[in-house]
């Protein structure tokens, strides 16, 4: 998919957001990280995608985990908090450099609401030294109150900015159709829109209970309740049988 093939690996090609990329950049470049950055906003307007670029163009390397699949529960968030204790991942040990990991913790709202007051209560902690970046649709409302979760606020570029990206289009109409959703706006392009459906028509005057077994009949060569009640009635010695014998 384009919304794939064509994802920006560095912050330099990120269009728009120039105000939420310049907080990124400080933020990844200043030590100690005393909080932690929650990037909020509609979906498909990139703020998994700058996240992750912000932390490869700082020199790091992102550990991205989704967080509404895998924090479910006080123990989920138990076993990251003592994974993530080493600034260094396998694979940078294994290549023998000192490149340190940054924790992305993607669509953090999905996440179960007791992982996320664990969640809380480690960032507020003293024992957390390494950076980490959340991002999310609608900020959860025990997130609001930490002093130690920085909310960003990222709206959609702007069509003048995303001309660059989408050349002989009609970005603002485009921008309209898919309600500012960049995502959205390259897998139309890609792909085409597709007509919605009609509503069903009802197909008698009857209430829809018997529509609906109507309409499931129109899909059944012959009705299996008659066919039984048939095979009954030609099967020998039943009380249902019509057949006689000499």
């Amino acid at each position: 998919m384009w919304s794939e093939t064509q994802r920006p690996l560095v912050l330099e090609d990120v269009v728009g957001h120039a105000e939420v990329k310049t907080r990124l950049r400080s933020y990844l470049t200043t030590k100690p990280y005393s909080s932690v950055v929650l990037l909020h906003g509609p979906p498909g307007i990139g703020k998994t995608t700058m996240a992750l670029a912000s932390i490869r163009s700082c020199g790091m390397e992102p550990l991205e985990i989704n967080a509404t699949q895998a924090l479910r529960s006080h123990e989920d968030v138990a076993r990251l908090v003592a994974s993530y204790r080493n600034n260094r991942s396998i694979t940078s040990m294994i290549r023998g450099d000192t490149t340190s990991t940054c924790l992305l913790l993607d669509e953090i709202d999905g996440s179960d609401s007791h992982a996320q007051r664990k969640l809380v209560e480690w960032v507020a902690g003293g024992d957390r030294t390494l950076p980490v970046l959340l991002t999310c649709n609608e900020v959860p409302r025990i997130f609001k109150s930490s002093e130690k979760i920085e909310l960003l606020r990222c709206y959609p570029p702007s069509p003048s900015d995303l001309r660059q990206l989408f050349k002989n289009q009609n970005v603002p109409e485009l921008a309209r159709t898919c309600q500012h959703d960049v995502r959205r706006m390259l897998t139309t392009l890609q792909y085409g829109q597709s007509d919605p459906l009609p509503p069903p028509t009802p197909l008698t005057k009857f209430s829809p209970e018997i529509n609906e077994i109507l309409r499931q009949k129109h899909w059944v060569q012959s009705d299996p309740l008659l066919e039984g009640l048939a095979r009954r009635r030609d099967t020998p010695g039943s009380e249902h049988s019509t057949r006689t014998t000499a």
